[in-house]
Formats: structure tokens, C-alpha cells, sequence
């Protein structure tokens, strides 16, 4: 592989759960890798690869520091988000102020980067709200019931739209709820994640509602076979769904767990919350007709090896 050819590609975010692991993938095809983050950020999920990476700090809500750091990048891939579902109700200004208004304030500035094709990577759990159909497909109406799936959804309108006024490809990725190695539990986002690590903690589950919810779930090395295809995509689609399209209760996550770890966790049933949808399972036709994506990973056999690598992390963090 001659790697001298391959383009600069840069990963806003790109020291989190997901971009360690599309950080990790570019490496591995000989993609020059530069990773932007906010400054003083953990390490720890790319310390195998960092000789081989480029890590610029700074601030996300600066426009000349991502500017800066998207200076001379051919592919960009945009995952910084400073809240989930939960934390965005709580302050949905500070939700609108650090990603709606950071991400404007450098996308609409992209035409003075060398930046040819950006991907954002949105929420298909949140940004279409209450399911008119099962599956989900991308036309499907986007009226989100949270203040996460609104700045998401935002964000993707003012990519497309400074995409098309600067002629820069720009494709937007709404995955489902994606879990996996590396997953950062202290945030309370990833339901199969929070839940292992509960368990294996012996503390108690906090089951929002009756636990009949559904949610279709995605292995991260399925997402970012997905993010490949996706740099690699000349067609004439925009967004894309990208999931398994099974759907699985919170009860059958804790169930599966349960057999897992061979315990029994303690349950804790609150109310139902406003925001919380009861069913998302998304259609990924469209991504498998026009790539040839495929989702490889059974859930269980994902989650088996996700608790291997919690169990690991745990004893190593003791």
C-alpha cells in the first residue's frame, strides 16, 4: 500500500468512543490520520495507535481552532456532540449554544479549508420522533421529541446546506443505538454499556417505564465499515440510516446480560420520561443497496465480547 497517496483525513472527536475506533480503522488503511478534541482529553482509547496519529487540542466552540485543524484535510468527519438525549433536556440552551451555534460557526466557514467531503455522524434514534412506521427509512417525517434529535437535525441541515453553496460532498449518518469496546459509561448514554457495567458492579438497574421500549442495536465495527463506505460513496443520496433492523426490548437486553454475567441484577422501575421514544428500528436499505454494507456482528455474540472488555477495563482500572 503506497501511503504517501492516501488523503489527510480529520476526526472531530476523534479521541472519543466512536472516533478512537474510526481513528483506529483509518490507520489501518493507510489513511495520515490528524484527530481534533477538546483539550486535556483522555487518551486512553487511542494509546495503541497514537504514534500514528496527529492530535490537535482546542476549543469546538472556537471556529479558527477547528478551521485550524481541518487546514489541509481532504475528508472530515464531524462527531463532536456535548450532550445525549437525557443531559439535553436538562439545558437545551447550552444543548443549542455548544453544538448548533459551534458547528455553524466553522461549517460556514468550510470553503476556506481544503475539506472535499464531510460526514456528519447524526442520531437515527432521535431525529425522527415517533415512528409512523416500523422500520424507519430516511423519508420518514423528522419531528424530534427531544432537544438532542433538534441540534442534531440541525446540524445536518446546515451541512447540507453550506455543502451545496460550496460544492463540498457531504453525506450525514444516522446510526442506531450503537454499543461496543470503549464505550464512556460516565456519560449514561448506551443502554447495553450502562446496564453490563451496572451488573457487573452490583449495583441497580434504573429501568425508565415498564422495560417494553424497543430499540434495534448496532456493534461498533458495523458502524465504521458503514463510515468506509461512506468515503467512499459517489452516489446521489445524502443521508443514510445505518442499523440492523431488529429490534429488541430493554427487558431482552437485561435478560441476554443476565445469562451473560449468570446474575441476577436488581431493577428499579421509574416513570416513563416525555422524551423517550417506545419503539426506533431503522430501515439501513437504502446504505445496503447503494455500498453493499452489511451488518456483521450478531447481538449477542457482540455483547459477549463487549462484557469481555468491560471486564477487563474494570480489573484494569482498580
Amino acid at each position: 500500500m503506497n501511503y504517501a497517496r492516501k488523503p489527510l483525513v480529520v476526526i472531530l472527536g476523534g479521541l472519543g468512543f466512536i472516533g478512537s475506533h474510526l481513528s483506529r480503522a483509518m490507520v489501518q488503511e493507510g489513511f495520515r490520520v490528524r484527530i481534533f478534541d477538546k483539550l486535556y482529553a483522555s487518551r486512553e482509547l487511542i494509546k495503541d495507535i497514537e504514534p500514528f496519529l496527529e492530535i490537535i487540542e482546542g476549543d469546538a466552540e472556537k471556529p479558527q481552532d477547528v478551521l485550524d485543524a481541518l487546514s489541509g484535510g481532504q475528508i472530515g468527519f464531524h462527531l463532536i456532540h456535548t450532550t445525549v438525549p437525557g443531559s439535553s433536556m436538562q439545558d437545551p440552551g447550552y444543548d443549542v449554544q455548544s453544538n448548533v451555534l459551534s458547528s455553524v460557526r466553522w461549517i460556514s466557514q468550510l470553503h476556506r479549508t481544503s475539506i472535499r467531503r464531510l460526514i456528519f455522524i447524526s442520531s437515527g434514534g432521535t431525529v425522527y420522533g415517533i415512528p409512523q412506521t416500523n422500520p424507519v427509512t430516511e423519508d420518514h417525517p423528522t419531528n424530534p421529541i427531544c432537544s438532542y434529535g433538534i441540534t442534531k437535525l440541525s446540524i445536518e441541515k446546515y451541512v447540507l446546506l453550506y455543502g451545496h453553496l460550496y460544492g463540498i460532498n457531504c453525506r450525514i449518518l444516522r446510526p442506531s443505538n450503537v454499543y461496543g469496546e470503549g464505550q464512556q459509561l460516565k456519560i449514561n448514554q448506551g443502554l447495553i454499556g450502562v446496564f453490563a457495567d451496572r451488573i457487573l458492579r452490583e449495583e441497580p438497574i434504573e429501568i425508565w417505564g415498564d422495560g417494553t421500549i424497543q430499540r434495534d442495536f448496532l456493534y461498533i465495527n458495523d458502524l465504521i465499515s458503514g463510515i468506509l463506505k461512506l468515503t467512499e460513496y459517489q452516489g446521489p443520496y445524502e443521508i443514510f440510516n445505518i442499523s440492523t433492523g431488529e429490534g429488541h426490548s430493554v427487558l431482552k437486553i437485561i435478560e441476554m446480560l443476565q445469562e451473560i454475567f449468570g446474575k441476577r441484577p436488581q431493577l428499579t422501575f421509574k416513570p416513563s420520561r416525555g422524551f423517550d421514544i417506545p419503539i426506533n428500528v431503522l430501515s439501513a436499505k437504502r446504505l445496503m443497496e447503494e455500498t453493499g454494507w452489511q451488518p456483521r456482528m450478531p447481538l449477542r455474540h457482540g455483547v459477549e465480547q463487549y462484557v469481555r472488555w468491560l471486564r477487563k477495563h474494570v480489573e484494569n482500572s482498580a
